[in-house]
């Protein structure tokens, strides 16, 4: 997953259900992040994404209808798609999930521009929480042991990222990030290829949640592999 300024619209004439569970769902479901509200027969999960799991039940979210505002939705079956489908939607995304990848990448990098270094995520490089990578853990020392980072830097500042968004078991979701006035000069495939040796060390699988082309061209570029795509609902109100 990585945070851009840039997103696809959901085109399609499917609803976009989500078929497969993505890490942070699963890390929702143990109770590591977000919160559950569970109903006869469903339950939703609300974290950076809210999923929506099982049946919906009508009498109970028009009791509720706040669980449903003011969050992405992600329809994880038909009956809630149906459902969802019924309401006014301020704008539908889509977003493509990757494999998980568990070795290092094999790309072809072009030398960091002039004036760029790239290092490892230090404690210093933890303690900044460049585009708020790293927030999850509880410090670095946590962060050390079950994540893994690095990020290229131009004149003492953080340009461009990658980092473990959160970990669950020994999975990591991948979360990228590049200024903007230094895009396109290939920085982010050297924290992400650097980021994908440090996991494949310390035997991480990871977990790429493209959120667009863009996106989704760099990490099949480092040997991910498209599983699906599915649709990220706003409604409106």
């Amino acid at each position: 997953m990585e945070t851009n300024d840039i997103y696809e619209v959901w085109n399609k004439e499917t609803a976009g259900v989500l078929s497969v569970k993505p890490l942070i769902l699963k890390a929702c479901e143990a109770g590591m992040i977000g919160q559950a509200v569970s109903f006869p027969g469903g339950c939703i999960y609300k974290s950076m994404f809210t999923y929506l799991c099982g049946i919906p039940d009508s009498d109970f979210l028009a009791e509720h209808k706040d669980l449903l505002y003011e969050s992405r939705l992600v329809c994880m079956s038909d009956e809630w798609a149906e459902y969802i489908r019924k309401l006014p939607a301020k704008f539908i995304l889509r977003r493509e999930l990757m494999e998980p990848f568990c070795s290092g990448s094999s790309k072809i990098l072009n030398e960091l521009p002039e004036g760029c270094s790239l290092s490892p995520f230090t404690e210093e490089i933890f303690d900044m929480h460049p585009f708020d990578h790293g927030r999850s853990y509880s410090d670095y020392q946590e962060f050390a042991k079950k994540g893994a980072g690095a990020a290229v830097m131009y004149n003492g500042q953080v340009v461009s990222a990658a980092s473990s968004f959160i970990s669950f078991e020994d999975h990591v979701e991948l979360d990228v990030f590049t200024e903007p006035e230094h895009r396109h000069k290939g920085l982010a495939d050297h924290c992400v290829f650097e980021m994908l040796k440090q996991c494949r060390s310390k035997g991480l699988t990871v977990h790429w949640d493209a959120q667009n082309r863009m996106s989704s061209k760099m990490a099949v570029s480092h040997g991910f592999v498209p599983v699906t795509d599915y649709a990220v609902y706003w409604l409106e109100g």
